[in-house]
């Protein structure tokens, strides 16, 4: 098993945003032992800072034309913004050893929008989304892009990436975007992290 890698994000930026301003830099661990889910089965929500602090949990549903994502997970710092990514490996097989960052392109790989909001109090997140077969509208690669293939047979990892305290004004951009918040000149600037992950494996 492949360890920590130096940054998955920054890997995947130089893959698919090589002209961008939006920059992702914080490490993620590669594939764990992930939860092979072909129904509603969960999958344990990784602190990604250590790579083995459990702090929620996530369920996908998988049908013949999409996933169904439902994500719980706590930790989170009251009042700031987040969102959830989902990073779809639509050729597992291809990878060496777990899916990660480098194998982006080598798997048909994309990532794709999925929820954000602004945490409550009690630090609690909940993340649900929909994520159809060939619906590429929340992409963050150039088009085309792949998007997820098979709801049935693709390696889908979740990402929940911490945007800072919530800025009046920008609110909607820090819960629909990559750096919201975060880019050059923003309230935010430099704050934005990935602090945890799921990992559902193919089968």
């Amino acid at each position: 098993m492949k360890t920590i890698i130096k940054s998955f994000f920054t890997l995947l930026i130089l893959f698919a945003f090589s002209c961008s301003q939006e920059t992702m830099l914080d490490p993620l661990p590669t594939a764990l032992d992930g939860v092979s889910a072909k129904a509603n089965l969960p999958s344990d929500v990784f602190d990604a800072s250590d790579g083995t602090t459990v702090m929620g949990s996530a369920t996908i549903h998988r049908s013949n034309n999409g996933v169904t994502i439902n994500v719980k997970t706590s930790g989170l710092i009251p009042g700031n913004a987040y969102t959830m990514w989902i990073v779809a490996f639509n050729s597992p097989e291809l990878c060496e050893d777990g899916c990660d960052g480098p194998d982006l392109g080598v798997a048909n790989g994309d990532v794709m929008y999925g929820a954000g909001h602004v945490v409550g109090g009690n630090g609690k997140g909940n993340f649900s989304a929909h994520l159809s077969e060939g619906d590429v509208s929340g992409s963050l690669f150039p088009q085309p892009s792949p998007g997820l293939i098979d709801g049935q047979t693709t390696e889908v990892h979740i990402v929940v990436r911490d945007h800072g305290p919530k800025i009046p004004g920008m609110v909607s951009e820090q819960i629909h975007s990559i750096n919201g918040g975060c880019n050059p000149g923003d309230p935010n600037e430099g704050l934005c992290n990935d602090v945890q992950f799921a990992i559902f494996l193919a089968d």
